[in-house]
């Protein structure tokens, strides 16, 4: 554990007080984000609302590793007495973000295609989310409840670790998000309508094994009775029908990801599902 000041390194573009933010390295071996937010401010554009730029782990950005004490996206919303760095960082990073609409950039082994994370429960995430250029939103509060977007952040995977193609994907994100926030006055490419999912439980690796094929495709339908995995050449079988949401043969050393359920084809649909506004 570590006794010494740790704090996320925070920078504000625009004149006034912010009421957005940018994030990136909540995870330090996840670059992605930080790196698509220089892109966007070299040269910054003209901000007509100030915008908030935060490196939220930066000890562990250094080391380029997931995390020194704990991982950080298991711990919101922190404690600032806490032993554990990403405890601290937890609680300050709430902080210096509280008040603004968030945007967390994040980077995934289990797929290409830029994944939005949320809690159901903030209206203005929703809306938000639902103007990104993204196809898939998923709401992970049934099964985790103490990850970043629990806080009211939008929690953004967007492809594969350190590619290219994942760091013009976060520029792009981020640049729709500062037009929807109203920070920069920039033309608008036409938006995507996302799918909207629901997490119902992780999906479990059987036991011990050396090696695992996965058999099924992110946000496709697994009918019960279908083969999805494979543990040492022993196949696995759903016992239900399921949606596979960020599944990934290493992405987790327990689980291959989570199971779900599609839950709406449009923003209305899902307000009705989540917050019963049918």
């Amino acid at each position: 554990m570590f006794g010494g000041d740790v704090s996320p390194e925070s920078t504000v573009f625009g004149s006034g007080d912010p009421d957005s933010a940018v994030v990136g390295s909540v995870h330090g071996d996840e670059p992605t984000g930080v790196r698509a937010i220089h892109r966007v401010l070299e040269p910054p554009p003209t901000f007509d609302r100030p915008v908030k730029f935060v490196v939220a782990n930066p000890p562990a950005a250094v080391a380029h590793r997931r995390y020194l004490d704990v991982d950080m996206n298991r711990v919101f919303p922190g404690d600032a007495d806490a032993d554990e760095r990403e405890r601290r960082l937890a609680a300050q990073l709430v902080a210096e973000t509280d008040d603004c609409t968030v945007l967390s950039i994040h980077t995934t082994r289990a797929t290409s295609d830029p994944v939005a994370f949320v809690t159901s429960e903030h209206r203005r995430t929703l809306e938000v989310v639902s103007q990104l250029p993204l196809d898939y939103v998923v709401n992970e509060r049934p099964t985790v409840d103490s990850a970043f977007s629990s806080t009211g952040a939008v929690s953004v995977e967007v492809g594969k670790p350190e590619r290219d193609d994942a760091i013009a994907k976060a520029e792009e994100i981020i640049r729709a998000f500062l037009r929807v926030v109203g920070a920069v006055d920039e033309p608008s490419p036409p938006t995507s309508s996302p799918a909207y999912f629901t997490t119902d439980d992780t999906i479990e690796k059987p036991g011990s094994h050396d090696s695992y094929e996965l058999l099924v495709e992110n946000f496709e339908r697994v009918e019960a009775g279908t083969a999805y995995a494979k543990a040492d050449g022993e196949t696995l079988v759903a016992d239900e029908s399921f949606v596979p949401i960020l599944v990934s043969e290493t992405g987790y050393d327990d689980i291959f990801g989570y199971r779900g359920h599609r839950t709406a084809d449009s923003l209305d649909g899902a307000r009705d599902a989540w917050l019963g506004d049918g």
